[in-house]
């Protein structure tokens, strides 16, 4: 998988099996098992340079993707059970201003899937989703400063199991650290904790 410039995963059918998509060059590729070359998707990948799996945020059946493009557009795509993708919904314009964009699942109790999204900056901002592919997002409400200290930021939903979606963030000397979630809008997460070091071997995390 050295080659591949791009990675993001995917619950597609809302089942345990996840897929893998990587980007080779403009093209990609879907991998549904443990070994082989994946399935080709399609061509025209190579203008994104931002991957999100948030959830469910377009109100139909199976969970979307979100991909920024390098004009700071950022696009929706309505997921198939197969791990196929609709046509993309164009979801709005300025979104190069962030440097980190995650997300997965509901953040803020209320059922629809959000996303949160840091400046340059370094503050956080929460975009709560509507649950309508045509306008996926409220206006930002901001989170809080000083996130710049972190050179990736993951969501992988409810990571420690009490019915809130959580995120985790990598620091610049490569520590990990876990925000448990609140499910509470005007503090989505709780103080963080060190969960591990020598994360910075790692060239991608998704």
């Amino acid at each position: 998988m050295g080659s591949a410039t791009a990675f993001f995963k995917n619950n597609s059918a809302n089942t345990a099996h996840v897929n893998v998509y990587a980007r080779f060059g403009s093209q990609l590729r879907v991998f549904t098992g443990s070994s082989g070359s994946g399935t080709v998707l399609a061509g025209g990948w190579g203008s994104y340079n931002a991957f999100v799996t948030p959830g469910n945020i377009g109100g139909a059946a199976y969970p979307d993707l979100l991909a920024r493009d390098t004009s700071g557009v950022l696009w929706e795509y309505l997921s198939n059970s197969n791990g196929t993708f609709g046509s993309r919904v164009r979801v709005g314009a300025g979104w190069n201003i962030y440097t980190q964009i995650a997300g997965r699942d509901d953040l803020t109790g209320d059922g629809k899937a959000d996303i949160v999204a840091r400046d340059s900056s370094g503050t956080l901002w929460l975009y709560k989703g509507t649950g309508t592919y045509k306008q996926p997002f409220l206006p930002r409400t901001k989170i809080g400063a000083g996130w710049n200290t972190y050179n990736k930021l993951i969501a992988l939903g409810d990571t420690n199991g009490d019915g809130h979606n959580d995120l985790l963030a990598r620091d610049t000397h490569g520590v990990l650290w876990f925000y448990a979630g609140t499910g509470n809008a005007a503090a989505p997460y709780k103080t963080r904790a060190q969960i591990g070091t020598n994360w910075n071997s790692y060239n991608y995390l998704f």
